[in-house]
């Protein structure tokens, strides 16, 4: 009995070795993954702007991709794109000399292109992200990209996500709100304002959960500002 009991910490010793070996593997297989995903699109993302800048046109990015820009690591496999209404015949008739394929064509606009396995959608000045949205999308410009390609601001992504109605994206500015600073959430209050009252009733809503959530985290000890 003396025997087994001496062996028990040697076993459990080797046990947790073997544990931290496997989590060592894990993690070496997220980052992998996570290196290969922003390798993606890095490529997309290095001829998007090759296009802008050849082409004169302005190009907003939006969705998951502008979430991980203001602070949340939303998992997403496309990349959207916010584009003027003048320059959407543009966009199409050059997508090819670019490395990119038009496979989806829309009379409102809302195209779909590929470059490789990703997929680029595109948001059109002027359409409407669900059919009952009181208000219509707004211009790369806008957005606060006047030039080249860039990230819509915050508060116009905000606008977006508010805008598309669906639980999805406004889980997505519940958890930017909630890695904001103050100023910043005000500033985009002040702009949600001045866009539709339905949309600062919704913002108001969001951020009474974002703060509720961050002060429950912070309670719990596991909320790290960024």
């Amino acid at each position: 009995m003396d025997d087994l009991n001496r062996g028990q910490p040697s076993r459990l010793k080797e046990d947790l070795l073997a544990a931290v070996i496997i989590l060592e593997r894990g993690a070496e297989s997220v980052r992998a993954v996570m290196s290969s995903e922003q390798n993606r699109f890095s490529l997309v993302l290095e001829d998007l702007q090759r296009f802008c800048h050849s082409e004169g046109i302005p190009i907003a990015i939006v969705g998951g991709l502008a979430a991980i820009r203001y602070g949340y690591l939303a998992g997403t496999q496309h990349i959207d794109i916010a584009v003027a209404r003048d320059h959407l015949n543009t966009l199409v008739e050059a997508a090819p000399t670019y490395g990119f394929k038009v496979v989806w064509m829309a009379e409102s606009g809302w195209h779909t292109l590929t470059h490789g396995d990703v997929e680029i959608n595109v948001i059109p000045e002027g359409g409407r992200a669900r059919s009952t949205a009181p208000t219509t999308i707004p211009s790369p410009v806008e957005l606060g990209v006047k030039q080249g390609l860039g990230y819509a601001s915050l508060p116009g992504w905000i606008e977006l996500k508010i805008s598309s109605g669906r639980q999805k994206d406004r889980a997505h500015v519940v958890e930017v709100m909630k890695k904001s600073d103050p100023g910043t959430v005000r500033s985009a209050r002040d702009h949600i304002a001045q866009v539709h009252q339905a949309y600062l009733a919704v913002f108001d809503q969001l951020l009474e959960e974002a703060e509720e959530e961050r002060s429950q985290e912070e309670e719990r000890g596991g909320f790290k500002q960024e």
